[in-house]
């Protein structure tokens, strides 16, 4: 396959450069400078691109696709088909939201061989670390999942009783464990004893009111972000470098990190939300920790352009209504199906609202996770011999974030509505096109089969084409 005349987003460079691309056995044959000599159309399908970008494909290293055991909310099929509409053409799993988690070889194993007869696109896993694990068991666990794995997740505090918050105890073995197979140990970053503390403060104070949802903003202050993450460097020592800090919302919990060498992640509806959104909202703001301040959110937009935060991702986690809408802020489902959105929102508000440069966006969205992940020898950059993972967007439209056009199992979202610049005609995977905007899909009609539609586009492969990642692939 040729794509002739994109301009393409590629690595060191500061601006677009129009190309040519030639695309065989799923990789990045050449790139070469449009119309140049050398590069025949002969027996190759080509499209023409022009007035079209190309992006390298997205990465969003934190999902929960509940695949098996939690499917009433989401699973790999549906999650997958999301996650390509929005440009996303490698996901990372957690271990916590399946049954049975991955905390061993064979539960591995089942997952796995469900998920690949579903997923439409390429993903790896994360093993899991939990409170139920005795403190001297944890590196034999590490040892046995480390070669199928790109990483480690465990909880300061988690509502899962399938998968328990660690202790102190545990997650000094974790970061010892994961450093000696060199594999990043995942944190969310969230004291229990700050939560408790502010949970029974609000308690005295609202008396017999009903809770709301500044109540909900309150018990989860972001000092218990701040003391998380203090005290998870002082465990983790001398290996804090192996320590990565998920969905961080807080400005000072992510300079702290980078300040010991730990590296974080924040999602964009920290960047997009603040704790006045709720008014609006609700519970399709739900998630933890939660959004802060409006100030809090404008430094973790500086901090993610300055390199203080290393790269952004969704946290997918969507509900049906009746775990969503329980009419009580403390109980409803925490999480947003959030894999179609973080990249088309960050191309509109960080990239074309010139909050992120060229460079740093194509880190932030690709880069940084495929390197923290072992995955760069094959992902996060448009270069020959890496595999053919792009987006194709058109810079001229605009998009409208609808449920309507969703294809994730949870359209309960805050972003429904909003207006971004920039618009993903068509997704491809190892040179394969996965998703394709409507305009695209005639273009396309003799490959687009039209697995999944709707009124914004269609799925074009077939469930089972992704393929299972693991660490230093190419």
């Amino acid at each position: 396959m040729i794509i002739r005349n994109v301009a393409a987003a590629l690595p060191g460079e500061r601006d677009f450069r129009r190309v040519d691309i030639s695309i065989k056995n799923g990789k990045i044959e050449t790139i070469h400078e449009a119309g140049s000599a050398g590069l025949t159309d002969a027996h190759e399908e080509t499209l023409d691109a022009q007035g079209l970008m190309a992006f390298p494909g997205a990465i969003d290293p934190h999902v929960h696709f509940d695949e098996p055991g939690f499917t009433h909310r989401e699973d790999f099929l549906h999650g997958s088909a999301e996650a390509a509409r929005g440009g996303v053409t490698t996901v990372i799993d957690m271990p916590c939201t399946s049954m049975p988690p991955i905390t061993s070889a064979k539960a591995l194993d089942e997952k796995l061989a469900i998920v690949q007869e579903r997923a439409l696109i390429d993903f790896a896993f994360y093993g899991g670390i939990n409170g139920s694990m005795k403190p001297e068991d944890i590196p034999g666990i590490v040892q046995e999942l480390a070669p199928r794995v790109v990483g480690f997740k465990s909880y300061f505090i988690s509502g899962m009783n399938s998968f328990p918050a660690v202790d102190e105890l545990q997650f000094a073995s974790a970061a010892k464990a994961c450093a000696t197979v060199g594999r990043p140990l995942l944190l969310h970053a969230e004291d229990p004893d700050v939560i408790a503390e502010s949970e029974k403060d609000l308690a005295a104070m609202r008396g017999s009111h009903r809770p709301t949802w500044r109540d909900y903003y309150a018990s989860r202050p972001k000092d218990a972000e701040i003391a998380a993450v203090i005290k998870a460097l002082k465990l983790a020592g001398q290996y804090a470098k192996y320590l990565h800090i998920v969905h961080i919302g807080t400005s000072k919990a992510a300079i702290v990190a980078a300040n010991k060498g730990a590296t974080c992640e924040t999602c964009a509806h920290y960047l997009a939300f603040d704790e006045d959104d709720f008014t609006r909202f609700g519970a399709a703001l739900k998630t933890a920790p939660p959004v802060k301040s409006p100030e809090q959110k404008a430094l973790l937009w500086h901090q993610l352009a300055q390199g203080q935060i290393n790269f952004v991702t969704s946290d997918h986690a969507g509900a049906p209504d009746y775990e969503k809408f329980t009419d009580n802020p403390l109980t409803a489902y925490g999480g947003i199906p959030g894999s179609g959105t973080f990249f088309p929102y960050l191309l509109s508000e960080g990239l074309f609202a010139k909050r992120l440069t060229l460079e740093r966006f194509l880190e932030v969205t690709s880069g940084g996770a495929a390197r923290r992940y072992g995955l760069w020898q094959g992902k996060g950059s448009l270069i020959p011999n890496k595999d053919a993972d792009f987006v194709l967007v058109d810079p001229k439209r605009t998009t409208c974030l609808t449920p309507e056009t969703m294809f994730s199992k949870s359209s309960i979202t805050p972003f429904a509505g909003m207006r971004l610049a920039g618009h993903i005609e068509g997704t491809f995977v190892r040179g394969s096109c996965v998703y394709a905007s409507v305009r695209l899909a005639a273009a396309l009609r003799t490959t687009c089969k039209g697995a999944m539609s709707n009124a914004a586009g269609t799925i074009c492969s077939s469930p089972g084409y992704g393929k299972f990642l693991t660490w230093g692939y190419r």
